[in-house]
């Protein structure tokens, strides 16, 4: 399992956008509960929702499995993660639908064999049968780090104007688009393990033998995709509200037994990372902690933990049997 944390200073980004009100188009936001020396307070910050990294994370992974020669489904290779979810989405891709819960495995291996976007990020087909495959990477939202009585993030609207020179009426368009500038903390979960394996009970179906074979290839596919999380390659409106962003600080684990590093709220969050890894691996009877950082803010670490440079030698080391 690889689960990790991180910071990234964000400024003037559009990342997530929810809904236009005039000509006002607003960066989502969600209440957070923040600790304060008076007590406990309830604030609107702005966020980036973990579907909108789990849309990224899944188009690196088409990219990717397209070119590892892995299979990829005519939704998925448009970037329509609608995946396996209708009859409508079932006659597209050329699958037939599970008849009754008896036949729910061979249509989860079927439909696996036919997207690997199925198998790492999960599907829900809503038929007569349903059938449900729990994502194998798991994302939340993208908040700012609450850090003390103050929370690094702001809020404003930006004045905009579209001209067209041919004078005539409407030729000025005026419109406001509402950017954040952040500190933000992140987390994820990447279930290697898990991957190219059925979550359906019942007798081994055709195809399994299949996916056994891919598996090695899945897995390597998966842990490249996160690439593009982790060196900020996500969100929307990026043409003219392309971001200044910078990771500051990052931990990822590497373990045999679950753990989720803790969440980069404060300057400790590595070393607190590292202290209960430990702990974890003895309570667990783990034999795989393996812990990876990246640290361009200076803040302690604690013992035991390889410290990387890049990002790239990162996902070098993640690949690593």
């Amino acid at each position: 399992m690889i689960g990790g944390s991180g910071r990234f200073l964000v400024n003037l980004e559009s990342l997530n956008g929810v809904e236009s009100i005039g000509n006002l188009t607003k960066h989502r936001t969600a209440p957070v509960v923040l600790k304060t020396s008076t007590g406990y307070l309830v604030r609107y910050v702005p966020v980036i929702s973990g579907e909108a990294l789990a849309h990224a994370y899944q188009a690196s992974l088409v990219d990717i499995a397209k070119k590892e020669g892995l299979p990829v489904g005519n939704l998925s290779s448009q970037y329509e993660f609608i995946k396996f979810s209708t009859d409508e989405a079932l006659k597209i891709e050329g699958i037939k639908e599970p008849k009754d819960y008896n036949d729910a495995r061979r249509f989860e291996v079927e439909v696996m064999l036919k997207d690997v976007i199925a198998d790492v990020g999960g599907f829900m087909y809503a038929g007569s049968a349903p059938v449900r495959r729990t994502s194998r990477i798991k994302l939340g939202y993208m908040i700012p780090a609450l850090r003390g009585d103050e929370i690094p993030a702001q809020l404003e609207a930006q004045f905009h104007v579209r001209f067209s020179n041919k004078p005539v009426k409407g030729s000025q368009a005026i419109f406001n688009v509402e950017v954040s500038s952040a500190l933000y903390t992140f987390s994820f979960e990447l279930d290697e393990d898990l991957i190219a394996v059925p979550s359906t009970v019942g007798e081994k179906v055709k195809g399994e033998e299949e996916l056994e074979r891919q598996k090695a290839r899945r897995v390597d596919s998966a842990i490249k995709a996160l690439y593009s999380l982790l060196a900020g390659n996500f969100g929307g409106k990026r043409s003219r509200f392309l971001p200044s962003m910078k990771l500051m600080s990052l931990v990822v684990v590497k373990t045999d037994f679950p753990f989720i590093p803790e969440p980069g709220h404060d300057d400790s969050y590595i070393k607190t990372t590292v202290m209960r890894l430990e702990k974890a691996k003895s309570v667990l009877n783990g034999n795989v902690a393996k812990v990876y950082v990246i640290n361009n803010e200076g803040i302690e670490v604690g013992e035991g933990a390889t410290v990387l440079s890049s990002v790239e030698d990162l996902v070098a080391k993640l690949k690593e049997k």
